[in-house]
Formats: C-alpha cells, structure tokens, sequence
C-alpha cells in the first residue's frame, strides 16, 4: 500500500471510522451498545486511557451497553500495511475497570471483513 494512501487514512477521523467499521463489523460488542464520544461521560479510568492514547498519537472510541463499557484505542501500523496491501489497525481492548483485554493487529480483507492479523 502507498505511504501517501496510508498518511490520509491515518488522519484522525479515518482512523476513527476505521476503528468504528472493526468494532461493528466484528461484532466485538453487543449489538444494542451504543457509542460515548465525550470523554466527559466516561468512567473515570477509561477518561484517563482515552485521553492519554489521544496524546500519544491514538483514536479511541468506548462503547456502553446497561452498566458495561468497552474502550478501544487503535493506531495503524504503517509497516504492517504497506506489507499486507490494506489498512492494519494495532487495537487494544480495555474493560471497565481499565485493564487491557486484548492487543492485537487487525486487518480488513477484501471482502470487508475485519479479523486478527495472524503473525
């Protein structure tokens, strides 16, 4: 994939709908969850990791369904997607209480179709 194709899909509200496209697609929440946008309404802990990813160069998106959240935070590996020919998204998975759930690159095929690189 091109360097030049990549820096725009990295800009950060592509990321965003990429990250958005996984997690739905993927079905890696329940389907009623729903989306927080604003930090302000996160659980303290979770606030504290968006925040900090979006420092670090991140996108994050968190999702609620009843009393539960799911935080997610994605940056897209460059090297990994010039290798594979599409996006590759490096996601981490965050639970209530804020401790990492999951690490792990995830790739879309051409189908569209979201699933773990396997490396």
């Amino acid at each position: 994939m091109e360097t030049k194709r990549l820096r725009t899909i990295q800009h950060p509200p592509r990321l965003e709908r990429l990250l958005e496209a996984l997690i739905s697609r993927a079905k890696l929440v329940p389907d009623d969850s729903y989306p927080i946008r604003d930090p302000k309404v996160l659980p303290t802990v979770l606030r504290r990791i968006a925040l900090q990813s979006a420092k670090e160069g991140r996108v994050w998106t968190c999702w609620a369904y009843g009393g539960q959240h799911w935080l997610f935070t994605a940056e897209m590996s460059l090297d990994a997607s010039r290798e594979r020919g599409t996006p590759v998204l490096r996601l981490r998975h965050y639970d209530d209480r804020g401790e990492l759930t999951e690490a792990a690159c995830w790739m879309v095929n051409p189908e569209g179709q979201w699933g773990r690189c396997s490396d």
